[in-house]
């Protein structure tokens, strides 16, 4: 996989598996942004970039956000993917100044912390003025993203801890769940967060009777989230991580949900089945060598069906 140790791109080390398991590791770089950072900074087009790969469900959940918050005129998308040579590369034809400083992903860890240890991941919210990342976690800047819009009201006060608590669910669930199935290198770990993935999606299966999303009629963080992982199911989860249980159309309820907002203005733009099919399929050299791509498997996105107003599944 490859991090950065003292500064410096190690191609063989990898900190995230343990005795055959997958485990996330955190970030070594403060990660909260102030609430009213954006005003205060000042809605200026060219300072502030996020770097983000069309691959990746966290870069995916930051990148919703931003469309859905009107931003995306004055914060601009770096675009990172290929084959990860020293981790994520950048993408030709982006809007980031002084592009040629950089050709991963990592240099912007270093030159932030020269002396940087971890992996270097997306997205970041990158400051080209002072060149430096003010955060790499998706969460907080998805936070910070809908505070400085007038058009998004994604994490509402009333229900914050609610959707909190939900978040924490979806990601142990599911969207790291996922992952701790398709890294394992034991049957054990492989079998119990299977287990785990489909405990879960039954879970919001059930939730979704009688709501449009998570939480009623409104979109929140906590969708997004949701999405950026379903979105990905049946594309590589359901196949290279060996989720095979079931798929995201064998849900109907979910597969509804995921088509809803995918059907939302700009959100299906955001979605590239080619470059994450590319970016789990080729960059996974321990399940897959021989760098084969599955194909896409046959799903109607376009499919309008119980989109129109909200009918109950018996």
């Amino acid at each position: 996989m490859g991090m950065l140790i003292d500064g410096k791109w190690e191609p063989t080390a990898d900190q995230s598996m343990v005795s055959g398991k997958y485990r996330r590791e955190q970030s070594a770089l403060p990660t909260s942004i102030e609430a009213n950072f954006l005003n205060e900074a000042g809605n200026t087009k060219g300072r502030f970039f996020l770097i983000a790969s069309a691959s990746c469900p966290w870069s995916h959940g930051a990148v919703v956000t931003l469309i859905l918050a009107g931003l995306e005129d004055i914060i601009e998308i770096q675009w990172a993917g290929g084959p990860r040579r020293e981790g994520y590369g950048l993408l030709p034809g982006g809007p980031l100044p002084n592009r040629s400083d950089f050709q991963h992903v990592h240099q912007f860890y270093t030159s932030t912390v020269p002396d940087y240890t971890g992996r270097s991941t997306v997205p970041i919210f990158w400051d080209a003025v002072d060149r430096k990342v003010l955060s790499n976690s998706s969460a907080d800047i998805m936070a910070m993203l809908d505070q400085g819009s007038s058009k998004t009201d994604l994490r509402p006060t009333a229900l914050r801890n609610e959707i909190d608590h939900l978040l924490e669910y979806i990601f142990d669930g599911l969207s790291n769940a996922v992952y701790r199935a398709g890294k394992s290198q034991r049957q054990d770990e492989y079998d119990d967060a299977v287990d785990t993935v489909f405990s879960t999606l039954d879970t919001l299966e059930d939730r979704l009777a009688d709501r449009l999303f998570l939480f009623g009629k409104d979109l929140t963080i906590a969708d997004i989230r949701l999405f950026a992982t379903l979105v990905r199911f049946d594309t590589v989860y359901a196949t290279h991580f060996r989720c095979t249980r079931k798929r995201l159309v064998d849900y109907p309820r979910l597969w509804r949900f995921t088509r809803r907002i995918f059907h939302k203005p700009g959100i299906r733009q955001t979605v590239d089945f080619d470059e994450i099919r590319y970016g789990y399929y080729v960059n996974d050299g321990d399940h897959n060598p021989n760098g084969i791509v599955g194909q896409q498997p046959e799903i109607d996105w376009d499919s309008q069906e119980g989109l129109s107003e909200y009918q109950p599944f018996e």
